[in-house]
């Protein structure tokens, strides 16, 4: 009897300690795996608290980094989302070559900063995204419209031309012919600008109406460029 309540004790003992390693994991590779069970059913702070531990124990650890800036971005701190992106890509460019969650990072940002007129910041995302998934269709597309937005146009006609011959959607290809069409009006080049409004409207299942808002707002972001470029012209001279 005594040796069967020794037995149960040993085995409380040892269900304990296997229940305080599973609460606590004692290495990077346990939380980093503890940190993904717990991203994937929801949990975005819970993870984000065992990625820190895991990058604590192991700062070389890629993984951590990567998984980290998933949970970041969907908790909507796309700065830091991104700053754990670039850190991964530094320790493996492997693990990150052709990802799409952090392609979508850079241009979620680059949209962000174009439409705050930060337009250098906004390519440069854009740049950044192209350099990870080099056949993102949508990053050229929309590095197109920042340039078309600078007054670039030499440069914003190459990016849809790229956009365009990586055969993208229907939908995205429709902004990219309304957008190269839009540049080349703006160039004076009227029958090659007919030419690529039609193909817009055709690949277009929103209406007319929509594209023509989408040029739109893209015209009023030019203007406004232009007024900003003058009246810092003016105040430097």
């Amino acid at each position: 009897m005594r040796r069967f309540s020794l037995y149960l004790l040993s085995l409380l003992v040892l269900s304990a300690a296997a229940s305080a390693q599973a609460q606590n994991p004692g290495t990077a590779k346990e939380y980093l795996k503890r940190g993904i069970t717990r991203f994937s059913k929801g949990d975005s702070d819970g993870a984000i608290n065992d990625f820190n531990k895991a990058i604590e124990l192991n700062p070389q650890m890629a993984e951590g980094h990567f998984n980290r800036g998933k949970a970041r971005r969907a908790k909507g701190n796309l700065d830091g989302a991104i700053e754990d992106y670039e850190r991964a890509m530094e320790l493996d460019p492997r693990l990150t070559s052709n990802n799409r969650d952090i392609t979508q990072a850079y241009t979620n940002r680059g949209f962000i900063r174009a439409n705050q007129f930060d337009i250098d910041g906004a390519i440069s995302d854009f740049d950044k995204a192209i350099h990870v998934s080099p056949n993102d269709a949508d990053s050229y597309i929309k590095r197109a419209e920042a340039h078309l937005i600078k007054g670039d146009f030499q440069d914003a006609l190459m990016d849809f031309d790229r956009g365009i011959a990586l055969n993208p959607p229907s939908s995205s290809a429709s902004l990219a012919y309304a957008g190269r069409g839009f540049t080349r009006l703006l160039q004076g080049n009227e029958d090659e600008a007919r030419k690529d409004f039609d193909k817009s409207i055709k690949l277009n299942n929103e209406g007319r109406i929509f594209l023509e808002l989408h040029l739109k707002i893209l015209e009023t972001q030019i203007k406004e460029m232009q007024r900003r470029r003058a009246a810092e012209q003016q105040r430097v001279a």
